[in-house]
């Protein structure tokens, strides 16, 4: 009969610990972002573990105490203010860190720190490993009689094991976010820039949450005189290699712009260089609205642009109802001499050149419905203000209404160039 209590009971503790560590699994695993995985994991070691708990991690040769849980606020505050030293001898911390083995005793750690006023009469400090290197540590700290015993012991291993791995995987998956906001920003204009005679306004809005870097993209320069450059784009993929076609468009675009006579030469330079690419940084192909811009001395500006593959432009007329710009050209980065035709049109004092990418209009409801060109034309109809920012944030507006929660499987970009009148 004892022996079968005791097998019953051994049994109990082990559904309990299989219980306690799915649980710390799912709440370890609930976030991407690694300082508060490792909050987690101090609130799930106090008190189940020990009465008080502190996390380390090491950061440009440096420690620093990330998380803690205490019985009282006090004893918290007093053991988030330890730091221990990353490369003294007599922390026991630091000891863990160096060797990447765990440390127990029935005794207050070595070295400095406020093991008397917290009462600290054992400590267990455990290695977080990334491929046996240690990248922090896991500290328990005993305030009783009571003491780390194997089976602790062992819980605590398991659990700093599957923290770490929760931990690392949300410093990739932040790391990843950061580089894709970092290399996004630099294909884009970092501020709309102030154009004689225009007013412009611009969109962007990335599918996803940030892991991968959009196609879209637009451009707004510099040409000589008054005359302003402007393009708009999207690339077939995603993700970094994406990203190396969105750059050398773009600054294929910037750099042979001021040398050549006009967009439909800048165009055809993009492609050859599109042609030119290595494989390994891509080969779909790219469609793009590429233009130039000039105030007109009795106001209203002067567009010239080239159209390549593209969706059509829209002219705005205030009162009037917009109306699609027919201009005929070949995507690029297909053929060598994709046809081009070049289009010149006037914009009066307050009219409006949107370009838009077509994610805006292909954007779906959670019917499988698009948003669609006649939607879109009817919202450019029915708004009154036809100021560049108003056209876009009614744009906007109309695409999340009518997709509502539906998440966006294609990236969203425009671009809105208005002609202002002419100050005397």
């Amino acid at each position: 009969m004892q022996a079968r209590r005791a097998a019953e009971a051994k049994e109990k503790v082990a559904r309990d610990d299989l219980a306690f560590l799915l649980e710390a699994s799912t709440r370890l695993t609930a976030g991407l972002d690694q300082a508060q995985t490792l909050q987690r994991l101090a609130r799930l070691c106090a008190p189940k573990l020990a009465p008080l708990c502190a996390v380390d991690v090491v950061e440009a040769g440096r420690v620093r105490r990330i998380a803690t849980a205490a019985p009282t606020p006090e004893e918290d505050v007093l053991l988030a203010a330890h730091i221990p030293v990353y490369d003294a001898e007599d922390d026991a911390v630091a000891r863990v860190l160096a060797s990447g083995l765990s440390e127990v005793a029935r005794r207050t750690p070595t070295g400095p720190g406020p093991w008397h006023d917290l009462k600290v009469t054992g400590y267990l400090c455990v290695p977080l490993l990334d491929r046996g290197r240690a990248f922090g540590a896991l500290t328990l700290l005993t305030t009783g009689e009571s003491a780390f015993g194997g089976h602790t012991v062992a819980l605590a291993e398991e659990l700093a094991r599957r923290a770490a791995s929760a931990a690392l995987n949300a410093r990739q998956y932040t790391q990843r976010v950061t580089l894709a906001r970092d290399l996004q920003a630099g294909l884009l204009l970092p501020e709309v820039p102030e154009l004689p005679g225009a007013q412009v306004a611009t969109y962007y809005h990335p599918a996803g949450e940030g892991l991968d870097i959009g196609g879209d993209f637009y451009d707004v320069f510099p040409l000589s005189g008054q005359t302003w450059a402007f393009m708009l784009g999207d690339v077939c993929g995603r993700g970094a290699t994406a990203a190396t076609t969105t750059a050398l468009v773009r600054h294929t675009a910037r750099a042979v712009a001021p040398l050549l006579p006009g967009p439909e030469a800048v165009v055809q330079a993009v492609n050859k260089a599109l042609l030119d690419r290595p494989d390994s940084h891509g080969t779909g192909f790219v469609t793009l609205i590429n233009g130039h811009l000039t105030p007109a001395a009795d106001g209203g500006l002067g567009i010239t642009l080239v159209r390549a593959g593209h969706t059509l432009p829209l002219h705005i007329c205030g009162s009037r109802a917009p109306h699609l710009v027919q201009c005929e050209g070949r995507l690029l980065g297909i053929t060598p001499h994709p046809h081009l035709e070049t289009h010149r049109l006037r914009l009066q004092p307050t009219e409006s050149l949107l370009l838009y990418t077509d994610g805006l209009t292909e954007a779906r409801n959670r019917h499988g419905e698009q948003f669609g060109e006649d939607r879109l034309m009817h919202t450019l109809a029915t708004q009154r203000d036809t100021g560049p920012e108003a056209i876009i944030n009614a744009l906007t507006r109309a695409v999340h209404a009518f997709t509502d929660t539906t998440g966006m499987d294609d990236d969203q970009a425009a671009l809105v160039l208005t002609a202002i009148p002419t100050t005397r």
